[in-house]
């Protein structure tokens, strides 16, 4: 619930915003990726990721698999990839599914960014090369996590909770940091955080479904 508190923004959709009320918070074991075999990977974070409802049931049984984002935002940056987020506003954006449909999932998944961690504010020339070697990229968004409130988690987890703060990229295509991995393996979702969007004042713009 802090972890959601902290780093959720309200989500903007035409002349209206919405925040978010949780309904339910589930802890699951995934069959794609369990949780024994990611901890055995080195830095590990839980990140949030934003899905549609209707692909739920895939990942729960396939796991996140790598995909190049068709919506118009910045996750097309890191190729084909999977992609998460410090900021649950982020997945707030891919989980928003209709006016007349105001329930969602957000997902929040043990991602292993591995050995080699490359950091970038703009995109990658080179995104054969990450998805050819697998490695772990950071891109740097316009806002952060206030490290001072981050905190280690069971099996050496690190949680990056945090109030969102201003970064020293204010000239990142991205608002939020986003995380890209690119093997299935280095990632496992362990809650689905059931929420309810809820009218109120003004933020940011969503992707369109």
């Amino acid at each position: 619930m802090k972890y959601l508190e902290t780093t959720y923004e309200p989500v903007r959709v035409g002349d209206m915003n919405y925040g978010v009320a949780v309904e339910n918070i589930f802890a699951v074991e995934p069959s794609a990726c369990p949780l024994d075999e990611i901890k055995k990977l080195t830095n590990k974070v839980l990140l949030w990721c934003g899905t549609r409802c209707s692909s739920m049931l895939r990942h729960l049984q396939k796991g996140f698999l790598p995909s190049v984002c068709s919506l118009p935002v910045p996750g097309y940056m890191f190729g084909k990839a999977i992609v998460s987020s410090d900021a649950a506003a982020e997945a707030a954006r891919y989980g928003f599914t209709a006016v007349d449909r105001p329930k969602g999932f957000l997902v929040l998944a043990v991602v292993s960014l591995g050995d080699q961690i490359i950091e970038v504010k703009s995109p990658p020339e080179d995104t054969k090369s990450l998805e050819e070697k697998k490695l772990g990229v950071k891109g740097w968004g316009k806002k952060k996590t206030d490290e001072s409130e981050h905190f280690i988690w069971k099996d050496d987890i690190k949680v990056p909770c945090g109030r969102l703060i201003p970064s020293e990229h204010g000239d990142s295509p991205l608002e939020y940091n986003e995380y890209a991995v690119y093997d299935p393996k280095q990632t496992s979702i362990r809650f689905l955080v059931e929420v309810k969007y809820e009218e109120m004042g003004a933020a940011l713009e969503t992707a369109e479904p």
